[in-house]
């Protein structure tokens, strides 16, 4: 999992949180930048600058003669001043400033009266000094100098604005990646709500590297489980109905014939010997059939009982262990008229098992061929050793008829959980025509002296 860490939501957060204050700073830049633009374009041109400086002093003048305000009156000239919030008032008679205070920035932008006058004139000819850049108070005619800072309230404007699309954008898209995540986790709670209520068929979509990816895997994960789960218990349910069904039918069959001849017996009502040792002959092939379904009785509560069997384990020499079981069996087939040819490799090694269970895997093992193999082809049945494992597989045809024959594979499962549980593998191939089991135990090798 180390190397998708880097897909973590954590990462994915700080990845996110970084894109969205580059893409937030590049907004604020060029609001910021088409703001001042459009500050110096509309708002600090010549024109407009002068236009607010003739207001000024059109304000100024007004004030002063309203009021009757002397050049020695500085206290009502100051409070003029500070009601205009973003001027700087300079008077001066001749080369002597009289007086000079207000607003004051080193980054303003303003035109002095006395600059313009001597810059500009008047479509008649006139220099501008005449009709402005002067004021007339009660006790006389002043030049006046003002200055006007008014752009700063609009650049702190755009500074603002620009601050509040840095913001917007930020937000905005660290709300959208959130909302995607609680989709994504409304999406997920929503598809395993649906498990709750039972529907298993809908799988759970799953997809990325991170949490919430992996947690909608997982639950995927158990949703599977739980099929296979459901799908294992009522295939055991079915097993068990049609166990009991069968075996109520083929117990009392066997058995009500057994007891028939035994009161026929116990009655002497037989007509002569040859009767009676038809009799006992019947009576002790329903007890074989009788012996033979009370093995398949166990061998279902072998599959489908408790997990683990309770074994005595021991440690024998495989070469007289599996010569014996093994050729016990190929001479029965023999003598059935199967064409059996063995080969058994012979290796000083021991194996731990548990010796009933073994012969009981290896009675199932060799009764299934007898049910299904094809008597016309060849048995093959071999033991090698591969690595340290002992291999025995038993290779045989399919009869062309046993697709008709009764089979619930209940044998085949209990050699499977026998090997598994002496830590072996059990394997199963087949196609149309061939059938091999393939049994793998581990082995201990003996070292020859």
């Amino acid at each position: 999992m180390k190397h998708k860490s880097i897909f973590s939501l954590r990462y994915k957060q700080i990845f996110v949180l970084i894109l969205g204050t580059a893409i937030s700073l590049f907004m604020c830049f060029l609001v910021q930048t088409f703001g001042n633009l459009a500050i110096e374009k509309k708002y600090l041109n010549e024109t407009a600058e002068m236009k607010r400086l003739v207001t000024y002093q059109k304000s100024l003048q007004n004030y002063i003669n309203k009021k009757h305000i002397s050049i020695k009156n500085v206290r009502d000239i100051s409070k003029w001043v500070k009601s205009q919030q973003y001027v700087y008032l300079i008077i001066y008679d001749d080369d002597e400033i009289i007086y000079e205070s207000g607003y004051w920035d080193d980054k303003y932008s303003a035109y002095e009266f006395t600059q313009a006058a001597d810059e500009s004139s008047t479509s008649d000819g006139e220099n501008i000094e005449d009709e402005i850049g002067r004021i007339t108070f009660s006790d006389g005619t002043y030049y006046v100098s003002i200055m006007d800072s008014s752009e700063l309230r609009w650049y702190d404007i755009v500074t603002y604005g620009s601050l509040g699309v840095f913001f917007l954008f930020l937000f905005s898209i660290l709300i959208l990646y959130n909302r995607r995540i609680i989709a994504r986790i409304m999406q997920l709670s929503k598809e395993v709500s649906l498990i709750e209520k039972g529907d298993l068929e809908q799988p759970i979509f799953h997809k990325g590297n991170d949490e919430i990816s992996l947690l909608a895997e997982n639950a995927d994960n158990m949703r599977s489980s739980i099929i296979a789960r459901h799908k294992s218990e009522k295939e055991a349910w079915e097993a068990n109905s049609e166990l009991i069904t069968s075996m109520s039918h083929d117990i009392r069959t066997p058995l009500t014939s057994i007891i028939g001849y035994l009161e026929i017996l116990d009655s002497k009502n037989y007509r002569s010997e040859e009767q009676f040792d038809k009799y006992i002959k019947s009576c002790k092939a329903k007890s074989i059939q009788l012996k033979d379904l009370s093995d398949k009785l166990f061998q279902y509560f072998l599959v489908f009982g408790k997990e683990k069997i309770l074994m005595q384990m021991e440690s024998f020499d495989v070469r007289i262990l599996f010569q014996q079981l093994i050729s016990e069996h190929v001479f029965d087939l023999s003598n059935l008229g199967f064409n059996v040819s063995q080969t058994f490799e012979e290796q000083p090694c021991t194996i731990t098992a548990d010796i009933q269970y073994l012969k009981r895997l290896f009675d199932n093992l060799f009764s299934n061929v007898t049910k299904y193999a094809d008597t016309s082809g060849q048995i093959i049945v071999a033991g090698y050793i591969e690595g340290n494992n002992l291999v025995i597989s038993i290779l045989n045809d399919i009869r062309k008829d046993s697709a008709i024959l009764e089979s619930t594979n209940i044998g085949l499962k209990t050699c499977q959980k026998i090997v598994e549980q002496m830590n072996g593998t059990f394997e199963i191939k087949k196609d149309h025509s061939h059938f091999e089991v393939r049994t793998v135990f581990p082995v201990k090798r003996i070292r020859e002296e």
